[in-house]
């Protein structure tokens, strides 16, 4: 051992491994807190509705594009970084640490409004986004002609679903296809009370199928996200929602992410009208 250590060809080798065990090191406490605490393993999810400029539409489900840029500025100019689910399934998959502030921004149901304010803002502000989109929402819209279609109510059509993707600032999520309805014995994708096992299985399973399909040949991929309609989940839905390939899972429940492993499961904060993405990622801080 004396021998080799004073080899100058064995000296060289020890100080490359040296240099890149220091560039690891540097790597390594990129993620790390100054006291030493990892910062890695939570995430704030962010989940929108509507954007729309007319004051009257504001509410629980509908912020202002004011609103929304005040949201990405804020998280901007506090450095955060923003992902979408391919790249969160693959950290957790990983076992990666991730950025101290970390944000999912979301947003549900999938309006025309996406394109028109919230792709441009995504852009100026440098930020990434995911849209959870509703496949009879899109067919309806993508079958009306442009004299009856109006921003304030309009869904995406089936091309502006592939713009979005093709921005590379957008991944588009399954929120079901004909299961995002109200008045219907069905709440959400949850199973019915007079439904069996086989049944319910049988119907949910080729309903997000459908959408899958019609993705795959849209923009040449299968969402890796589902996200509940509602936020109603069933007992077991999961798990048949993760033999149809979904890997990640979105919420409704207002908590900190914890990122661990697959499949991956998104809690949001709802950011409604008067309630800026600043408070909600104080009440996130204050359940840590």
């Amino acid at each position: 051992m004396t021998k080799r250590l004073k080899n100058p060809a064995y000296i060289a080798v020890l100080s490359g491994i040296a240099s890149i065990a220091v560039m690891l090191g540097i790597l390594f406490a990129s993620v790390i807190k100054a006291d030493g605490e990892k910062t890695g393993g939570k995430l704030f999810g962010l989940m929108y509705h509507q954007v729309l400029k007319d004051p009257a539409a504001h509410n629980d489900y509908c912020v202002s594009p004011d609103e929304l840029e005040s949201d990405l500025k804020f998280l901007k100019e506090n450095g955060f970084v923003s992902f979408l689910p391919e790249e969160m399934i693959k950290i957790a998959d990983s076992g990666a640490p991730l950025p101290e502030k970390s944000v999912m921004i979301t947003f549900d149901d999938g309006y025309e409004t996406m394109l028109g304010y919230v792709l441009p803002l995504l852009e100026k502000y440098d930020m990434k986004a995911t849209i959870n989109i509703v496949g009879d929402f899109t067919d309806e819209y993508t079958a009306l002609p442009d004299n009856e279609k109006n921003l304030s109510f309009a869904y995406l059509t089936w091309n502006e679903v592939k713009r979005l993707n093709d921005s590379g600032r957008v991944e588009i999520g399954n929120h079901t296809y004909y299961m995002h309805r109200t008045g219907s014995s069905r709440q959400g994708s949850t199973k019915n009370y007079n439904e069996s096992e086989a049944e319910y299985r049988a119907v949910l399973y080729a309903d997000v199928q459908k959408l899958q399909l019609k993705l795959s040949q849209l923009i040449n991929k299968r969402p890796a996200a589902f996200a509940y309609p509602f936020g109603m989940i069933s007992d077991g839905e999961q798990e048949i929602l993760e033999g149809a390939g979904f890997e990640l899972f979105m919420t409704c429940r207002e908590l900190p992410s914890e990122i661990g492993g697959t499949p991956v499961i998104i809690n949001r904060y709802n950011r409604a009208h008067g309630r800026p993405a600043e408070q909600l990622y104080s009440l996130y801080l204050s359940q840590l």
